[in-house]
């Protein structure tokens, strides 16, 4: 036994040293090491944004490549073609002998390593998706010679899987590619997800390599390698193109160059704790391999159909995996960490609702509502694909329209994009917002605005009245569809009288509140002491930022972290550690933090699970991941993004760490660093491309800075734009909720008695006529 071990060890140096330049520190913990693969739910997904899969799995996954009718609808599979195996290490076998199988998130590859029992030769076997020939999956294996004096020959095979169910593919043809054979497969997918707005199926050609099942290393060689490429295309040009591009290029170093610019983005790092500093790397690799390059061989205007919550590898299997479906996951979770450290990825991901807000502007109005109200769940066409099974949130988890317009919203204050705002933003903001206005429901009583039949984010309760978290939500989304008409004015079509609805509804909306406990009840009727699944109320705090008394807020914390479920999905422990670090309890945002992702990470390879009840559940669980990045970037580094500012208040170092490096953060076009140690605390920019767009503040002292300057800090940073307070006149007004219409100063309240007025007259006119 202590042979294998120190085997074992040895075996771990050696895929350090060939996977890395120089593995230390840091370096160390990109790579996740196993003698054997774990069971499907928890093996890595392999992903570059525009195609994916599970290692060793059948099936790759393309953006926007869907099939089956509405509910049924999901993520097409494509028979994995560039599954390729060492036949002495293949996922068949149970318990394999001198094979190592390791994920090198820093590369973002996959090897396996095969030590051959007497010592005379290692074979070395790496795939990936490429990172820039993002059509492209490489699988290469390198033979190297140890004590062998002989011939070596190695045993290889294909292992695609069974014909898939979504596709009818054409006879398959033998082709050369610059005098390389190629086997190729076109086809279409069998069902149209919802026939209003896709006539036909998506079309697919793969090219797979002619493959050599013996690969030998004559005795004339001390190693050889050998590449294998696969591309998964829309057409055959566009693989053509692939191909003949791969042909001009030393493939691999490309896709690291592109991998270090992910990694220069995404790399936050922490320092005296590698397991916590590993569990960064996992959630940054998963999250960050989901999005779409910056840089691709092909200039493609194919959009990003956005992120599922088990990413693009999964979700190929009906009812399964969540079908590779858009959920508020997107918008509420994964969204903010990628605003923040990759704002162009984030601008893709809101436009995958503009691409299909025809669907929503219809489901809207089937349901006799104004504007736009997007789908629990959408797919290719943007239509409800919510399968049967849960008919309730169809019915009432409206929220996710205003969900949509909050990461709208922050995306302008992150950017202040009058592009983006003139050809998309306007148009999003003020339909979501035409939603809500004619959502509402007045009440003669109360002089306010109320939401009934509606399900919050706690899902074990539906049909009710006034969730605080929808309601704040919708408020938000309705100031910001009154700025939107009004900078957008000739675009959207917005009079002055709409847009002051706008705000009287906004300002005029319920929040429950508990005098005497001083807390917000969930709904009207909420019993305290009634169990929830996640954090709802919770998030008015953060991220929603509604201003309320500290009381309030710590009351909020106390009341619902005691009733909620304690095997909830990760994002609820991620807040709630938020929720404390605001609050100054810092042990109790510890034990939040640790809670949000020790139950959910599953090794061997540290991946995020859905459930924190010790079963694997739905792997690659990528909207965990994006709640956990929000704890360390708006938690414990303290960064919070205001209407006209980016706030960086009391940055604190990790649980049991030394150190926090965030190497990114993105804010009006200037990129800074944050360095977080024991002794100082450093805001370093990276690149700042007009000086006089912003202020900085300084521990409330104005400073003057530049690029690759930094500076020290003890309190905060405020970084202001440097601009007028309004947007030609438009301005977009502080969300503040439960204000009567009567006590409005917009003029509102006359607009809403007058006709109750004119009705008292005329009764009154009637009576005394009669009389």
């Amino acid at each position: 036994m202590s042979n294998l071990i120190t085997s074992f060890a040895l075996v771990i140096g050696i895929l350090a040293a060939i996977g890395t330049n120089s593995v230390t520190g840091n370096d160390a913990n990109y790579l996740f090491t196993s003698t054997s693969l774990p069971a499907k739910e928890i093996t890595p997904t392999l992903s570059n944004g525009n195609i994916a899969f599970v290692v060793f799995g059948d099936a790759v996954h393309m953006n926007g490549v869907y099939n089956g009718l509405q509910g049924l609808s999901h993520r097409a599979r494509i028979p994995n073609y560039a599954n390729i195996q060492i036949l002495n290490c293949a996922s068949s076998i149970v318990q394999p002998t001198g094979c190592y199988y390791q994920l090198d998130m820093k590369k973002n590859m996959f090897r396996t390593v095969y030590e051959e029992p007497l010592g005379d030769y290692r074979i070395v076997h790496d795939v990936y998706p490429h990172r820039y020939f993002d059509m492209a999956i490489v699988n290469k294996i390198r033979i190297q010679r140890l004590n062998s004096q002989s011939t070596i020959s190695v045993n290889i095979d294909r292992f695609p899987g069974s014909e898939s169910v979504d596709f009818n593919f054409n006879t398959p043809e033998l082709i050369d590619v610059g005098g390389a054979l190629f086997t190729r497969e076109c086809g279409k997918t069998k069902q149209a997800e919802d026939i209003r707005y896709q006539q036909y199926g998506h079309d697919v050609c793969v090219y797979y390599p002619d493959l050599q099942k013996t690969l030998v290393l004559t005795t004339d060689k001390t190693a050889e390698e050998f590449n294998f490429y696969t591309v998964f295309s829309r057409s055959m040009s566009e693989a053509d193109d692939e191909l003949q591009g791969m042909r001009q290029h030393n493939v691999e170093s490309v896709h690291i160059s592109e991998m270090e610019r992910v990694w220069e983005q995404y790399g936050i790092t922490v320092e005296g704790n590698d397991d916590l500093d590993r569990v960064l790397k996992a959630s940054s690799f998963y999250l960050s391999s989901s999005l779409p390059s910056a840089n691709t061989n092909q200039v493609n205007s194919y959009p990003f159909y956005g992120l599922s919550p088990s990413g693009l590898g999964r979700g190929g299997e009906e009812l399964l995996e969540y079908q590779g479906h858009s959920f508020w996951d997107t918008e509420i979770w994964m969204f903010p960490p990628i605003l923040l450290m990759d704002p162009k990825n984030a601008r893709k991901l809101l436009r995958y609702r503009t691409v299909v807000h025809k669907a929503a502007a219809d489901i809207a109005a089937n349901n006799e509502y104004e504007g736009w109200q997007f789908p629990w769940e959408s797919a290719f066409t943007g239509a409800e694909t919510t399968p049967e099974c849960c008919p309730e949130v169809v019915e009432f988890q409206h929220h996710i329209t205003a969900d949509i317009a909050f990461a709208a919203r922050q995306y302008f204050y992150a950017t202040e994009d009058l592009d983006w705002m003139r050809t998309e933003g306007c148009k999003l903001a003020y339909e979501t917002a035409k939603f809500w206005k004619s959502r509402v429901e007045y009440n003669n009583e109360t002089d306010l605005y109320e939401i009934h039949r509606i399900m919050g984010p706690d899902e074990d309760h539906y049909n009710v009245s006034n969730n605080p978290f929808t309601n704040v939500v919708a408020a938000h989304n309705l100031m910001f569809g009154e700025f939107a008409g009004c900078l957008c004015e000739g675009v959207v079509g917005a009079t002055k009288e709409e847009r002051a609805k706008f705000v009287e509804v906004g300002k005029g909306m319920t929040l429950l509140h508990d005098e005497e406990i001083d807390y917000h009840p969930q709904f009207e009727g909420y019993q305290r002491g009634d169990l929830i699944k996640q954090a709802d109320v919770v998030l008015l705090g953060y991220p929603l930022e509604y201003s309320m008394n500290v009381s309030t807020k710590a009351n909020n914390m106390d009341i619902y972290s005691q009733v909620t479920r304690s095997n909830g999905p990760a994002m609820t422990w991620a807040m709630h550690t938020i929720g404390h670090l605001d609050l100054g309890q810092t042990e109790e945002a510890e034990q939040m933090f640790s809670k949000s992702y020790q139950q959910y990470m599953r090794q061997p390879y540290n991946v995020w699970s859905e459930n924190g009840d010790g079963t694997n559940g739905t792997g690659n669980f990528i909207t965990g991941a994006g709640g956990f990045l929000q704890s360390i970037i708006n938690g414990y580094a303290g960064i919070r993004l205001h209407n006209g500012e980016m706030l960086i208040k009391k940055p604190s170092r990790l649980p049991g760490t030394t150190r926090l490096y965030i190497p990114e953060i993105n804010y009006l076009g200037i990129k800074f660093y944050l360095d977080i140690t024991a002794t100082n605390t450093m805001f370093g920019l990276k690149e700042i491309s007009n000086t006089d767009a912003v202020k900085f503040i300084v521990d409330n002292v104005e400073r003057s800075l530049c690029s690759n300057c930094s500076t020290l800090f003890n309190d905060q940073v405020v970084i202001r734009a440097n601009r007028a307070s309004n947007f030609n006149g438009c301005q977009l007004a502080e969300t503040k909720i439960g204000i009567r219409v009567a006590d409005q100063d917009n003029g509102a309240y006359l607009t809403r008695v007058a006709p109750t007025l004119i009705g008292l007259i005329l009764a009154s006119f009637v009576l005394r006529n009669i009389i």
